[in-house]
């Protein structure tokens, strides 16, 4: 490899500066060769940099690139301040091909492609390249570009704040360019270049010789600083940056004013607000998840189904034998695996995801504390570095968690299943190995995603190419190409989604310049307190997984048919008694595991899923069939079969479990008196008679609901959502772009986040949270199984009911 890594940096410069070779009699200055650079890699064979100027050369290559950066960016920030309405209105007007033309003339033969470096990565053999553009500005492309809002936000963002907020960003821009050894840094010994928090031309790219300064080394090794060759690079980047950006303003406006404006201080700062948002709204769907995994009968059938068609169990091995877990069929044992799994990932993620939401909450708090005093060239307070520390921990261990469940399920997924098989078992030793199936092949497509995949596995491999990059890969395979997205199941697209999110908040922290880049540094001397805070705060989550391999759930097997629930049909008494039995049974399965839960482990009331569980929230249950008059007119009659599902709550039923089996263990371990026990028949679970509106108020606090006057198309789309039953209508699909007008319409802002996520935000209601939904992979209509759900997420989290919506009149 010709780069130069970080890593490798550090130490060898190091080496060189704890050098304790004495001078040879040829050296009449005193000095040792090993002091020598070029000498040093030469003897050793250290990858070699690209080349060796002295202190003078750095200084004057950075004081010209500084000179023009900052002349650029005041003309540009001007130009922004008086005229952004102006270039934002006659970009959006533009065509594709006008688009197109601008960006060419500003930055002649820009790649096409999104992350051009990686294309370029992968057409190329040779250790050189002759794509260094490519390697320097991978964000630099035709495909971002012409989208018609990007171009807007990148000169907004690098108008209206000074180049040093962005230089820890364009350093990790060419990241890949130098992991890869594409392209190579200058290098000088024992000087450090500074950029966080210095906004004038004199202070900018300064560099600091160890000698001369006694922070200078430490500024380098924390990542406070950096070295003079990836500062170097990082000037002639943002060079570039900026003169595009400048022309791309003279083309789209024609005449400019050149005069200079006051400079702003205004760095751009993490978002930990939305970020926050973000995160308590993955909080609230996986909450959604285990309510609806608990509640519906077929949303629990359908898990474990999708979970079943992932384990490496339903590969045949190499000599094409299914495994002894699948014959002749899926043992109780295999249903004992997919149904821990199943409850395992439910409550371990909804307890990561209520951590990272807490450690984002304390970091705010902190930081608005300290709000106006912290100065970039002090280190923050004590108790905020922890608080960042202790996050930023947290999140290198939770993402550990996505990457494990991908690399066991992408290759038994069904779209990639037919290119792998397993190892033959080995007696009973339980571990699965997958190997490519020999004689496979793939194409292109399945190539590249299968090398992001294997890259995103390999934690070495993923350190250098980067967590980000990886991703973002991946959601431009899928946005672009549809055989990539069909070679995604909905499980697979979920996880990356989940994973992609704690890569944001990784890439968030990092924003946090200049301390951001002392965190790994200030993390290794803290290294012991930070693991022992992440154990007390997942030991629930160990506790939980131990607990759920110790009991037998395989009569949880879907297959028997114990979770038939025709809801989508229409209402008869024998529908009804299907749906009845199904929710009988899957409240026994729920009870059964709750009380061994309780049993085994000591969940603290105050624990977030003993809250979850001790909420009120509702389950919704079917109510008795009623036989139909037939003297009704037939409106009449639907609207008795619209009558409101019987509800229960959730807190009633866990209340009492805990109670009884707290009773149990106290008593010393004491069996509870015996009751006669029915022979015949299953055991009916009376729903309570709570009024749902009595419910919903108690967890939303909202008394008197608003009505929505919507359109005919919305109007359908919420009629599906909020579906009453009647015995002679049937509902249909929604196509998804129905379901983000109806959203719309009434008063939600929508951002496309990763993989199939849509994040929804209130703007033009009197609530505060968000919520999420995943778009249908891989056609875009929504099932009315998945509608239903749908509908029971809006009740839960805003009190909706299908009499809300009104149609407006045409």
């Amino acid at each position: 490899m010709d780069g130069l890594p970080p890593e490798l940096l550090r130490l060898m410069q190091q080496t060189i500066a704890n050098s304790n070779v004495q001078p040879t009699a040829n050296d009449s200055e005193g000095v040792s060769p090993w002091r020598d650079p070029k000498s040093f890699f030469d003897s050793i064979e250290l990858p070699k940099p690209s080349s060796f100027p002295t202190p003078d050369e750095v200084r004057k290559e950075a004081h010209e690139r500084v000179t023009k950066i900052f002349k650029d960016w005041t003309l540009l920030n001007h130009i922004v301040q008086r005229h952004e309405t102006m270039i934002q209105k006659r970009w959006l007007k533009k065509t594709r091909e006008q688009r197109k033309n601008i960006l060419l003339r500003a930055w002649p033969k820009m790649s096409v492609s999104h992350r051009p470096d990686m294309e370029a990565f992968l057409r190329e053999k040779q250790k050189s390249t002759v794509f260094r553009e490519a390697y320097l500005w991978p964000h630099i492309n035709q495909e971002d570009l012409l989208k018609p809002k990007l171009l807007l936000i990148f000169l907004n963002a690098r108008a209206r704040n000074f180049p040093s907020a962005f230089s820890a960003a364009d350093h990790e821009s060419f990241r890949f360019a130098t992991t890869s050894g594409k392209v190579t840094a200058a290098f000088l010994n024992e000087y450090t270049m500074m950029f966080t928090g210095r906004n004038t031309p004199e202070s900018y790219g300064q560099l600091y010789s160890w000698d001369e300064n006694d922070d200078a080394a430490s500024w380098l090794f924390s990542q406070r600083g950096v070295h003079p060759g990836y500062g170097l690079q990082i000037l002639e980047v943002q060079e570039r940056i900026y003169h595009f950006l400048l022309e791309c303003c003279f083309q789209i406006l024609h005449e400019m004013p050149r005069e200079s404006l006051a400079i702003d201080d205004s760095p751009i700062d993490l978002d930990l607000a939305r970020l926050q948002n973000l995160v308590a709204a993955m909080r609230s769907a996986i909450e959604d998840h285990i309510c609806s995994l608990r509640e519906d009968p077929s949303y629990f059938a359908d898990t474990m189904l999708d979970m079943k068609e992932h384990r490496q169990e339903t590969l045949p091995d190499t000599k094409g034998r299914e495994h002894s877990l699948m014959r002749p069929y899926p043992s109780k044992r295999f249903w004992d695996r997919v149904a821990g799994n199943v409850v395992a990932e439910a409550y371990q993620f909804f307890e990561l995801w209520n951590n990272l939401h807490s450690l984002i909450g304390r970091v705010m708090s902190l930081k608005q504390k300290y709000e106006g005093t912290i100065k970039y060239e002090d280190d923050l307070p004590k108790d905020l570095l922890e608080a960042f520390l202790e996050l930023e921990f947290g999140l290198s261990q939770y993402v550990k968690g996505p990457i494990e469940i991908l690399k066991t399920t992408v290759v038994a997924s069904p779209p990639l299943r037919a290119s792998f098989v397993r190892l033959p078992e080995e007696g009973s030793n339980s571990i699965i190995r997958v190997v490519q199936k020999p004689g496979s092949t793939w194409d292109t497509t399945q190539g590249r995603l299968m090398w992001l995949f294997q890259t995103l596995w390999d934690e070495q491999q993923r350190h250098l190419c980067g967590l980000p990059l990886i991703l973002d890969e991946m959601e431009r395979l899928v946005q672009n190409d549809p055989k990539t997205r069909n070679l995604f199941s909905s499980r697979v697209a979920s996880t990356v989604a989940d994973l992609s999110l704690m890569s944001e908040c990784q890439r968030q922290i990092s924003l946090y310049q200049p301390w951001a880049s002392s965190f790994e540094d200030e993390a290794v001397s803290r290294r012991d307190e930070l693991v022992a805070k992440y154990v007390q705060q997942t030991n629930r989550i160990q506790e939980l997984d131990t607990a759920l391999k110790q009991i037998s759930l395989g009569d949880s097997d879907p297959s028997e048919g114990k979770f038939l629930y025709p809801v989508e049909k229409r209402r008869t008494k024998e529908n009804v008694e299907l749906m009845q039995k199904a929710e009988r049974n899957l409240d026994m399965f729920w009870e059964k595991l709750d009380k061994f839960i309780l049993q085994k482990i000591n969940i603290s009331r105050q624990g977030a899923l003993t809250q979850l569980l001790s909420d009120n929230r509702i389950l919704h249950r079917t109510p008795d069939w009623v036989e139909p008059d037939p003297t009704l007119p037939s409106t009449d009659r639907q609207k008795l079969d619209g009558v409101e599902d019987l509800v229960k709550p959730l807190s009633q039923l866990y209340f009492d479990l805990e109670h009884h089996t707290q009773s149990t263990v106290d008593s010393g371990g004491k069996a509870p008196k015996k009751s006669k026990v029915k022979t015949r028949g299953v055991a009916h679970i009376t729903p309570s008679p709570v009024e749902p509106s009595r419910l919903a108020g108690a967890q939303h606090s909202i008394d008197i609901q608003p009505t929505f006057k919507v359109d005919k198309r919305a109007s359908k789309v919420f009629s599906t959502l909020f579906y009453k039953p009647s015995s002679s209508s049937q509902p249909g699909e929604i196509p998804w772009n129905d379901l983000l007008h109806a959203m719309s319409a009434t008063g939600f802002g929508m951002e496309k986040l990763y993989g199939s996520v849509w994040h929804f935000t209130p703007s033009k209601l009197d609530v505060e949270r968000s919520i999420q939904f995943h778009e249908p992979h891989p056609i875009s209509k929504i099932p009315f199984r998945t509608a239903r759900r749908f509908g029971r997420r809006l009740f839960r989290a805003y009190g909706w009911r299908g009499d809300m919506f009104k149609q407006e009149d045409a």
